[in-house]
């Protein structure tokens, strides 16, 4: 990579990330921490303009490695390097950018997309319980990622492995749990996704299940169920 720098060739964001790392952390395999971050920040751009404590979140990166970012994101910033993440304003880009996301995935995987006013994606929350037939997620997890970067929108995306597209019961939970939180962080839940293949989703909002679960999410219920996390 250093050779593919030197002559001026192309770097993926990842081989980027990892050199620069590496003048941080020299003694260490920089791989790993370069996709981890990627994976959780979209882009390097995104990287960059994380904070400290959220740098911090992601497997690999200590004190000294998220200050070192910080401040190579700081001279970016002042020298005008602007970067771009997708923007999901429609259905078709939502099912483009979950089919991209997820495709050929062998065991259930669920992802929340954070987005800004405009639809631009922020962060990437993924999360992988190693079942095959489920994708079971802490409610303590996804809160601690929601405290990091509160959102203005959010998106959950999860494939099935075997079987359609239809929702479970779990989904179903899982779908109310979430706008629970969203709830707590006013955060507007915007979809839920179920993905099999781009020619076969399930769309909590296009299907009217999503109006049905913000509705039986009410206040009062609202106070219930955080009681239950005390």
């Amino acid at each position: 990579m250093y050779e593919k720098l030197k002559n001026g060739d192309d770097l993926f964001d990842h081989e980027l990330l990892e050199i620069l790392l590496f003048a941080a952390c020299p003694r260490i395999n920089t791989n790993p921490i370069a996709h981890a971050l990627l994976e959780r920040f979209v882009s390097v751009s995104e990287v960059f303009n994380a904070s400290v404590e959220e740098l911090k979140a992601v497997d690999g990166v200590g004190d000294t490695v998220a200050r070192f970012i910080k401040t190579v994101g700081l001279c970016a910033e002042r020298a005008g390097n602007i970067g771009n993440t997708p923007v999901l304003k429609t259905a078709d880009d939502c099912k483009r950018f979950i089919d991209a996301r997820l495709r050929g995935k062998s065991e259930e995987q669920v992802e929340i997309y954070f987005l800004n006013r405009t639809g631009r994606v922020r962060r990437i929350l993924s999360y992988n319980a190693g079942e095959k037939s489920r994708a079971a997620v802490s409610v303590d997890a996804i809160a601690r990622d929601f405290a990091l970067y509160i959102p203005h929108g959010v998106i959950i995306a999860h494939n099935h492995v075997h079987g359609g597209a239809a929702p479970s019961d779990y989904d179903d939970h899982f779908t109310r749990t979430v706008q629970f939180i969203c709830n707590m962080y006013g955060a507007q839940l915007l979809d839920h996704v179920i993905y099999v293949s781009l020619g076969e989703t399930f769309s909590y909002k296009n299907e009217g299940r999503l109006e049905e679960i913000k509705s039986s999410c009410s206040w009062d219920k609202f106070e219930k169920w955080i009681k239950t996390l005390n």
